[in-house]
């Protein structure tokens, strides 16, 4: 599947270190007659985030959530690209976009 993603702003390689260190970014994946935010956190981060949003509103929900090993470019480029192929894209509903994962 033909697929691009669009980052939230063009990164360097400080913006990568921050961005991994964070452990989650939100992007945007547009394919043929589609567009989908995609969060993507590491396995830390996404703990942090359920512990917190279950703490805090009783309940966690994520939209189109990735889970990767590390936040990098390498990870999520690679990620996307295996479940594009898989068809997860193509299960989606076009032209809208997914919920906000959490408050991060």
């Amino acid at each position: 599947m033909d697929f691009r993603i669009e980052w939230p702003a063009p990164m360097d390689e400080y913006d990568w270190a921050i961005q991994e260190a964070k452990g989650w970014l939100d992007v945007t994946v547009v394919w043929n007659g589609g567009r989908r935010v995609v969060g993507v956190y590491d396995p830390v981060r996404l703990a942090q985030s359920v512990t917190d949003d279950v703490g805090r509103l009783g309940r966690f929900t994520a939209g189109s959530l990735l889970v990767v090993p590390g936040v990098t470019r390498e990870n999520i480029e690679s990620a996307i690209s295996a479940i594009a192929d898989e068809g997860f894209f193509d299960q989606m509903e076009c032209g809208g976009t997914a919920p906000e994962a959490s408050s991060h």
